[in-house]
C-alpha cells in the first residue's frame, strides 16, 4: 500500500511559488502590514481572511506591485519583485468593483489587455472566445456592462483577468457585491475554473464562510499580521488563539485554569461555567495556568436529562431559539449565568419534541470537543 502524496505545504522539498519574506508596509506613522512571512504554492487557491482594516488588501496590492514594500521582499516564481512594476509581473488583479469599461462590449472588455500588448487579431479572437466559454458568457459578447447582472459582470471581470494567462491571479473581495445565493453558486464556479486552469489564486475576503469554501489554505489576519495559516479544517477545528477561534464561525469560550494535566487527559476548572471541563488529551500546561476552552456549538448535545455517557455535562435553561431552516440555534443560560450557544440540526419536519424557551435541559459534550487556548 503506497503512502499518500504530501500536500505541497507539507513537503519540505517543495518550493513556494509565492514567498513573502518579512514584509512591512507603512503609510507615514501608520503600519498597515507588519513583518508578514508567508509561503504559497503553485496551483493553490489561498485566501487572506480578516476584518476591515487588517491589512489584507494592502498585502495583495504589494503582491500586484500597486504598493511598494517598506521592508522585506516579495518573490514570485523565484524572482524578486522589488522595483518591478505591475505590468511587468506575471500577475493580474481582479478588483472588488470589477472596473469594467462601461463604453465597451463584453468582448472588447475581455480583449482590452491583449490589444494593448499588440497580439494578432486572430489570437485575440481565439482567446476571448475561449474565455467566454470558460465563464459561460458565450451569448453576451456584444452586451455592455450596464446590460448585465452583478454575477455576469463578475464573470466578465474574471475572464478579462484570466485572458492574459497570468501565473498568479489576485482577487480582492471578488464576490462581495453579489447576493448570498448567487455568491454561493459563484464560489463553486470559481473553484472549478481555478482547478481547470491550474493557476495560483490569492483571494482577499472578510467572509469566513467564503474563505472556508474556496480555499485550499487560508491565512487569518488581524492588525497587519497573519496570526494563523492552515487548511479550512485546521483553522476551524484547531485554532491556535482566542482571536482565531472567535473569528472563524461561532464558538463558546470558557475561561478557566488548568486543575489537572495528565499524560492523556486534563481538567480545566471553569468557575464562570460552574463546572470542571474534562479534556481527553494532555494540554502541555502547568497547574494553575490561565487558559480558555473553545467549544463549537455543534459539538454540544442538548438533552432533557443526563445520559451519563459523556464526561462533560451541565444543566441550564433555554432562553432563545432561532430557527435557521437546516438548523436551530439555542441560547442556553447555565445556572452560573453564562450563556452557551448550541446548534441542532433540524432532521425532522416536525417540531413537537424540540425544547422551547424556558425548558430545563442538560448540555453534554465529549472530551475531544474542546480546544484549549492560552488565556
Amino acid at each position: 500500500m503506497t503512502s499518500a502524496v504530501p500536500r505541497p505545504w507539507e513537503d519540505p522539498a517543495a518550493t513556494p511559488f509565492v514567498r513573502v519574506e518579512g514584509v512591512t508596509k507603512r503609510f507615514g506613522s501608520f503600519t498597515a502590514v507588519q513583518d508578514v512571512s508567508l509561503d504559497i504554492y503553485r496551483g493553490e487557491l489561498f485566501c487572506l481572511l480578516g476584518g476591515s482594516g487588517c491589512g489584507k488588501s494592502t498585502l495583495l496590492r504589494m503582491l500586484a506591485g500597486f504598493e511598494d514594500v517598506s521592508a522585506g521582499r516579495v518573490i514570485i516564481d523565484g524572482r524578486d519583485q522589488t522595483g518591478v512594476p505591475p505590468y511587468l509581473r506575471d500577475t493580474n488583479m481582479m478588483f472588488q468593483s470589477y472596473a469594467l469599461f462601461p463604453h465597451l462590449s463584453v468582448e472588447k472588455n475581455i480583449a482590452y489587455g491583449l490589444r494593448r500588448e499588440g497580439l494578432p487579431r486572430a489570437e485575440i479572437a481565439t482567446r476571448v472566445t475561449d474565455m467566454l466559454s470558460l465563464v459561460q458568457m458565450q451569448g453576451f459578447a456584444a452586451r455592455r456592462p450596464h446590460q448585465l447582472s452583478g454575477g455576469q459582470r463578475q464573470r466578465v471581470a474574471l475572464a478579462r483577468a484570466l485572458v492574459k494567462r497570468p501565473k498568479l491571479l489576485l482577487l480582492d473581495e471578488p464576490l462581495g457585491a453579489l447576493d448570498r445565493k448567487l455568491r454561493e453558486e459563484t464560489q463553486l464556479e470559481l473553484i472549478k475554473i481555478q482547478q481547470s486552469l491550474g493557476i495560483t489564486f490569492i483571494v482577499v475576503t472578510h467572509d469566513q464562510e467564503e474563505a472556508m469554501t474556496l480555499s485550499t489554505r487560508l491565512g487569518v489576519m488581524t492588525e497587519g499580521r497573519i496570526v494563523q495559516t492552515g487548511t479550512p479544517h485546521e483553522i476551524y477545528e484547531f485554532p491556535r488563539s482566542r482571536f482565531v477561534a472567535d473569528f472563524i464561525g461561532s464558538v463558546n469560550l470558557f475561561d478557566g485554569r488548568i486543575a489537572v494535566d495528565g499524560t492523556d487527559s486534563a481538567t480545566i476548572a471553569c468557575p464562570g461555567a460552574g463546572m470542571d471541563i474534562h479534556i481527553s488529551h494532555s494540554v502541555a500546561g502547568t497547574v494553575g495556568q490561565a487558559v480558555t476552552v473553545a467549544i463549537r456549538p455543534e459539538k454540544i448535545e442538548m438533552l432533557a436529562s443526563p445520559s451519563g455517557t459523556r464526561p462533560n455535562a451541565v444543566e441550564g435553561r433555554v432562553e432563545e431559539v432561532a430557527y435557521m431552516g437546516n438548523l436551530s440555534v439555542y441560547h442556553v443560560r447555565l445556572d452560573s449565568g453564562m450563556i452557551v450557544r448550541v446548534n441542532m440540526s433540524n432532521r425532522s419536519r416536525y417540531d413537537d419534541d424540540v425544547p422551547r424557551p424556558g425548558a430545563s435541559v442538560v448540555l453534554e459534550w465529549d472530551g475531544s470537543a474542546g480546544v484549549v487556548l492560552e488565556g
